[in-house]
């Protein structure tokens, strides 16, 4: 006797077989063309080759290259552990901004939490 987990393995693979021959059968009913079809010639191997294999990976290769460009051409991230080697901004803030940090030094008179600027 086979083990159950073997039973419902060979059971699901054959309902899924007689499923996918079932939906095929259409399709193998006949092997004569109809009236006013005409196939044509058919593609040699490298014409199958060609638009079937080639065509589709350059295709992926040209979409992961658009894709990926924006970043390499970014430059350099900040890294965790390294210093940092930008010059700092100041967003939003006034046009001079020495000027800004000189006087905000020079005031006297406190701030923050006792609210005295």
């Amino acid at each position: 006797m086979l083990p159950v987990t073997l039973r419902r393995l060979l059971a699901s693979t054959v309902c899924t077989a007689g499923l996918v021959l079932a939906t095929a059968a259409p399709a193998l009913a006949t092997n004569k063309t109809d009236d006013g079809d005409d196939p044509g010639p058919g593609l040699s191997v490298i014409e199958t080759l060609l638009w079937f294999v080639v065509l589709p990976a350059g295709l992926f290769v040209v979409i992961a290259i658009l894709a990926t460009l924006p970043s390499m051409s970014r430059g350099p991230r900040y890294r965790p552990g390294l210093g940092w080697w930008a010059a700092p901004v100041w967003f939003n803030g006034p046009d001079d901004a020495d000027s800004a940090v000189r006087t905000a030094t020079a005031t006297t008179g406190g701030g923050g939490a006792s609210a005295r600027w």
